[in-house]
């Protein structure tokens, strides 16, 4: 500051020499000159420049003493670290890894400590095993941190991350035993199908690991029951399969009509009236009560992108840096919703975010009444709609403001398109379009789930794909091809080359020769029902398509409730209803003792 003190001293002592004195003549002495321009410029830029600096030396000091004086830290480290050791669960973690250093840092703003563990590996880098945060002022453990939990932070497990008011036991519960009330046959409460409707309710268990931050508990227990419905759904395909193999008839197809029932004793209206107090409780935790995850974060930056004439492909900004990683259908779909609520440049309350959920759920409710009426009336249609209104992992998809009950739409509305090639073809490539996992239908979907499928039919399914690669597409060459490069390494090659502790397979990386296996037995389910078996009606179709979609999730290195919603209605199709059994249908020979026995003219082949 001396510097400047003298520099504005001499500028004033200056000014005052040269000013007129007052009633003096206004014509300067001879013997002063003016000074050149430049030097004059010269002066006053450097004196901007002193003054300038000084400012912000004035400032800095400022706020280090106001800090200083405000957050001076009142434990050393060694105290810290002290405090930190104190937490049983460090202490068992410490004791099954070895660490190379301790490093506490000290938050100011905050009056908190955290204390890092930090390990080496074989190759030299650095992995912090543990954190504990400590307050300054009580020496308090805070918050502790193992594994996963320093870089996930959706693995710590706190309050409400996911879906907020839905993970309450209240609320969690009660959609648990609507949907069990409304969908179990009560004359007979131990058959298989209650059975298969509990264990899909006993996803919930793993949940409550979860959302305590145990993900060593959480994750194990989220494999039982999705094998047990990927092999319940294969061996029902596989068991209603058996009386039409066995029957090799090209001339003849015998049909049988009867329609699926509602197996619950509720009346018609009772399963209305669920409906509605199912879908308000739904509707009002989305409205009052919920929250907006990184993945709805992401479909308002997509379509805030997509207004603005780019790509959302490698154009997301850094907090949410990796979200740029779905298909440009889900970007499409917010469009509508960024342009009524604009984003704001920050992760806020995200109306737009909360409008898309709702319309996806909305979107998935009608399909599925439209699927039970047409195929068995008006109460199969609620029934169905019901079963998705109260199973709790489709209101946690809800609730979370995710993108995923949009996967489940377009594959329940293939359902209802399911006799038409070019339709079933367009709703399975909008599936594509917002996540890729349903590639594994690609080959079951070419097949039409009725007798017998034609070349024809392969072609139409084969066209409205590529409509729907069509209606989508696009969204990649806003930027030209910019947009085209980035897609695959933002998206598919994300994907393959993530790491993540939500699966067996990531906790436990010996595993992954297992996981390969795995993941070649789907490959080859996937492939083999291109082919077989021959004849195929709506309950196998849907069956297997559940079957294969359950198994690609048993593959994914990186798994998550989420996820559920996208198998759900082929499980909700095939178990909920009370389907007829396949019809018996005669052999070759004795349709031909039939015929040779028959009057004339009263019966001939098709």
């Amino acid at each position: 500051m001396s510097r400047l003190r003298q520099r504005a001293l001499t500028l004033i002592a200056a000014l005052a020499l040269s000013a007129p004195a007052v009633g003096a003549s206004t014509t300067p002495p001879r013997a002063i000159d003016n000074p050149p321009p430049a030097a004059a410029s010269q002066a006053v830029q450097d004196l901007v420049i002193e003054l300038s600096q000084g400012v912000s030396d004035v400032q800095a000091t400022g706020r280090e003493r106001v800090v200083g004086k405000r957050k001076r830290a009142k434990l050393s480290k060694a105290e810290a670290i002290g405090a930190a050791r104190t937490s049983k669960r460090l202490n068992d973690w410490l004791a099954d890894h070895a660490i190379a250093k301790v490093k506490p840092t000290f938050d100011a703003a905050k009056g908190l400590w955290t204390v890092a563990y930090i390990s080496k590996r074989s190759n030299g880098t650095e992995v912090t095993q543990a954190e504990v945060l400590v307050r300054d002022e009580t020496s308090e453990v805070s918050e502790v941190r193992t594994g996963p939990q320093v870089a996930w932070m959706m693995a710590r497990g706190y309050k409400g991350a996911f879906g907020r008011g839905i993970n309450r036991p209240a609320v969690w519960l009660t959609l648990c035993a609507l949907f069990l009330v409304a969908m179990v046959d009560w004359r007979r409460p131990f058959s298989m199908r209650t059975l298969d409707l509990t264990v899909l309710l006993s996803l919930g268990i793993s949940l409550i690991w979860f959302n305590d931050g145990e993900i060593f508990t959480s994750v194990p227990l989220q494999y039982p029951p999705l094998a047990y419905l990927a092999v319940r759904l294969g061996w029902l395909a596989f068991k209603r399969s058996r009386p039409v193999r066995a029957i090799e008839m090209e001339d003849v197809a015998v049909t049988q009509p009867r329609r699926p029932r509602v197996a619950g004793g509720l009346p018609t209206w009772a399963l209305a009236t669920l409906l509605v107090v199912t879908l308000g409780l739904r509707f009002g935790l989305n409205a009052f009560d919920s929250n907006v995850i990184d993945v709805g974060y992401a479909g308002v930056i997509g379509a805030d992108r997509i207004v603005d004439g780019k790509t959302p492909y490698g154009t997301f900004p850094n907090d949410c840096g990796r979200c740029d990683t779905y298909g440009p259908l889900n970007y499409l779909t917010y469009v509508p919703f960024e342009l009524a609520m604009p984003w704001k440049g920050k992760w806020d309350d995200l109306g737009a975010a909360h409008g898309a959920a709702v319309l996806f759920d909305v979107i998935a409710v009608l399909g599925m009444m439209a699927l039970g009426w047409i195929l068995s009336g008006a109460r199969l249609a609620v029934a169905l709609a019901l079963a998705w209104s109260a199973f709790p992992f489709t209101a946690y998809a809800l609730e979370s403001n995710s993108n995923d009950s949009l996967v489940a739409a377009m594959l329940i509305w293939g359902l209802v398109a399911a006799r038409r090639p070019f339709g079933r073809g367009v709703l399975l490539g909008l599936a594509l379009a917002t996540k890729f996992a349903p590639a594994v239908l690609l080959p079951l979907w070419s097949r039409s789930p009725f007798p017998r499928a034609r070349s024809q039919g392969r072609l139409a399914f084969l066209a409205g794909l590529c409509t729907a690669a069509l209606l989508t597409g696009w969204v990649l060459f806003l930027d030209g091809l910019d947009g085209v490069r980035a897609f695959w390494s933002r998206t598919l090659g994300y994907q393959f080359g993530r790491d993540s502790p939500f699966s067996i397979w990531g906790q436990y990386p010996a595993l992954r020769p297992l996981q390969i296996a795995l993941l070649g037995l789907v490959v080859l389910a996937a492939l083999a029902v291109f082919r077989f078996p021959k004849r195929m009606d709506l309950v196998q179709f849907a069956a297997i398509s559940g079957a294969l979609m359950i198994g690609m999730q048993l593959t994914l290195t990186h798994w998550f409730y989420l996820y559920i919603p996208w198998f759900i209605p082929f499980a909700i199709l095939v178990v909920v209803p009370d389907w007829p059994s396949p019809a018996a249908v005669p052999r070759r020979a004795e349709i031909r003792h039939q015929v040779s026995e028959a009057p004339a003219g009263a019966w001939s082949p098709a």
